[in-house]
């Protein structure tokens, strides 16, 4: 029997970082450039999926050398030099397209190669002609079992290592040209021309643009043809970082708007103007309700006030029509979804698998599923809304969808499941083969489930040395936690009171110079800075000599520590309204004085020479008992373990160790019930 997942709705509001992982297009595009480099590429934040590890796993069957890391999300490859080690083998892509196409090409440039290929059975349905007719051309032929020339999987594949002028018909997918457009600049006069059009058109632009990123620019002459007008191996960049990828980011861009008010989802990393052309359905979740912003390098999802129906043509980033077709029963009137025929040769037929879930809760649609299962040439989708369907079907018990083996029904349901149509709680959706996300996003559901949290407010302390800030930085960027280092806070003081010519030993320049400051923060990552009168001191100005020599001594007045007291406990609704499940804050009185009330209390401790050694490895050497002295005996706010605090020494454990018991710790605040 296939597994099962019912879906439970959210009761409250959607709150924190949405753990996105790196894009699956960039991932396999990377892989194949950085095999074709000369030297070794560091691929980080890179997608561990099925796809990606099927492309992994065939690179190695080729010969090259491949050290990856699920848990950092990197890949270590050493390129060939646009050469092929390993003239014969038998490769198998699952169901993965992006895989079938792009080795299809790579070998193409094998001298004198011999490869079997084959693919799962919906693999064998997927269009490959265009790719394999254009290869032809340069005598690498395609042929079945029978020795016939072959159009689609399985087949051998003859390689002559040859590219000349070649002509693509890309029509089904951009995929057949973005496989050619990458071996291009591998072979001097090799050109690519598409015959007539292609969909997608974005994920070319992107192959493009990563060629130049890996120094081979591609150029296109007056008659369409593209060419390298500087052919040769790849140029390494050495590290390559992986953008997360926009077409997951669709379901977390929609979840505000079926988990209600006060619902705020952090995308860490949305780039709307980086590789991939999904990140034009941000813009049309605008139009449709949704409250975007954008803080640095990330994107800010706030609750939809209300879902507006509308005509949308969704050709040029078609992953993404199901997220919105998905959210259309909602609507406030019927929401149209155009050109998108090219989806019906995906991973599934996607507009008649969506008609059919759809019409399956009770929601009309139109072409009707037996319209569109009679006529294969239709590409467009209207969804006409009907709560009042929705719960007559509800009311008869959950309504099972079938997934077709497609990542994205499963996800795209996943979120229309989170509605609490019922009013109660009690789920009315349940995902078949829910682990076929396993494609690009192994982990949507945990990431899914990880929003549904109260807020939470942490509390770090510690002396000089003990781990705070190492500690805070890991558990903030797995829990997606706001970082505060109120230390930060004092050093950047401490650079303005000392431009200001105050010293520690008169009040009445400390205070007047306090009298003209102003505090901000700006977020940088998952950490907030401190912006002190519209500058934010740099990293070498808040730990100079000079500031290491004062910091502890303004620190200890009262009239510093009352100043900046409220603004650190303003860092708690920065956190909320950027999105964070909550935030993590660390110091030496932020248990006793600064957030007395937090949800959890922490105080971290160690012996003083395995602190003194840290001090050393950081390249730093004040005195660690003179500095416990001076935080323990200040008047204001003295260094101790707060009442109820949770103690951890730390001195014989790795940091790896601390952090995950500080969030074993913390996983309970975080549950919701």
């Amino acid at each position: 029997m296939t597994e099962s997942l019912l879906i439970k709705p959210f009761r409250t509001s959607a709150r924190g970082v949405a753990q996105v992982p790196g894009s699956k297009s960039i991932t396999n595009r990377a892989l194949i450039l950085a095999a074709l480099a000369e030297g070794e590429t560091l691929l980080t934040g890179a997608l561990f999926s099925r796809d990606t590890k099927i492309l992994i796993q065939a690179l190695r069957t080729l010969g090259f050398v491949i050290v990856d890391d699920e848990v950092a999300g990197t890949i270590r490859i050493q390129g060939n030099a646009g050469n092929i080690p390993v003239k014969e083998g038998s490769l198998h892509v699952g169901n993965a397209g992006t895989a079938a196409r792009f080795l299809t090409a790579f070998l193409a440039l094998s001298h004198q190669g011999k490869y079997a290929m084959d693919g799962d059975v919906a693999m064998r349905a997927r269009p490959m002609s265009g790719l394999l007719n254009s290869l032809a051309s340069s005598k690498t032929l395609a042929y079945t079992a029978e020795g016939k020339p072959a159009q689609a999987f399985p087949f051998v594949l003859q390689t002559s290592g040859q590219l000349k002028d070649l002509t693509v018909d890309a029509s089904a997918s951009s995929q057949l040209l973005s496989a050619l457009l990458m071996v291009l600049p591998q072979r001097a006069g090799a050109t690519v021309k598409m015959s007539g059009e292609t969909v997608s058109e974005p994920f070319v632009v992107m192959t493009e643009r990563m060629c130049a990123q890996f120094g081979r620019p591609l150029s296109r002459d007056a008659e369409g043809r593209w060419f390298c007008a500087n052919p040769g191996a790849y140029i390494s960049p050495q590290v390559y970082a992986i953008e997360p990828d926009a077409t997951a980011a669709s379901y977390f861009i929609a979840l505000p708007a079926v988990t209600g008010q006060g619902s705020c989802v952090r995308l860490q990393g949305y780039q709307p103007k980086g590789l991939q052309g999904d990140t034009a359905f941000a813009e049309v979740a605008k139009l449709y309700g949704a409250e975007i912003d954008y803080q640095g390098d990330s994107a800010r999802v706030r609750s939809w006030h209300n879902l507006r129906g509308g005509d949308f043509d969704f050709n040029q980033f078609s992953d993404t029509f199901l997220t919105l077709a998905a959210l259309a029963p909602l609507a406030d009137k019927p929401t149209i979804i155009r050109n998108i025929a090219h989806t019906r040769k995906q991973e599934t037929d996607r507009l008649l698998a969506m008609a059919t879930e759809l019409n399956r809760l009770g929601v009309k649609v139109e072409p009707s599923p037996q319209a569109l299962q009679a006529d294969a040439s239709l590409s467009s989708l209207t969804i006409y809304p009907s709560r009042d369907a929705l719960l007559k079907t509800a009311q008869r018990g959950p309504t099972s969808i079938h997934t077709y083996e497609d990542h994205r029904m499963a996800m795209s349901f996943g979120i229309l499941g989170s509605y609490d149509l019922l009013g109660d709680g009690t789920p009315w959706i349940k995902i078949e083969d829910p682990g076929c996300t396993g494609k690009t996003f192994p982990r949507f559901f945990q990431a899914l489930e990880a929003l549904r949290s109260s807020f939470v407010s942490i509390a770090i302390d510690g002396g000089a040395a003990s781990g705070k800030s190492s500690t805070a930085r890991a558990v903030a960027q797995h829990l997606g936690l706001m970082h505060v280092d109120t230390g930060a806070h004092y050093r950047t003081l401490t650079v303005g009171l000392l431009d200001a010519k105050a010293t520690p030993s008169n009040l009445a320049s400390v205070e007047k110079a306090l009298a003209q400051f102003k505090l901000d923060s700006v977020l940088s990552g998952f950490s907030s800075r401190c912006v002190l009168n519209g500058k934010i001191a740099s990293e070498a100005e808040i730990r100079s000599p000079e500031v290491n020599a004062h910091v502890s001594a303004f620190a200890a007045l009262p009239a510093v520590r009352n100043y900046i007291l409220n603004y650190q406990r303003s860092q708690v609704e920065l956190a909320r309204d950027a999105g964070f499940a909550g935030l993590i804050m660390e110091g030496r009185d932020i248990g006793s004085v600064v957030l007395p009330n937090a949800t959890l209390r922490i105080f971290l401790e160690a012996d003083a020479e395995a602190r003194r050694l840290r001090r050393s490895t950081e390249g730093q050497a004040d005195s660690i008992a003179q500095r416990d002295l001076l935080d323990s005996t200040r008047a204001a706010a003295p260094l101790i373990c707060p009442t109820g605090a949770v103690r951890i020494d730390n001195t014989k454990l790795s940091l790896a160790e601390v952090v995950q018991e500080v969030e074993r710790l913390i996983a309970p605040a975080l549950a919701v019930s």
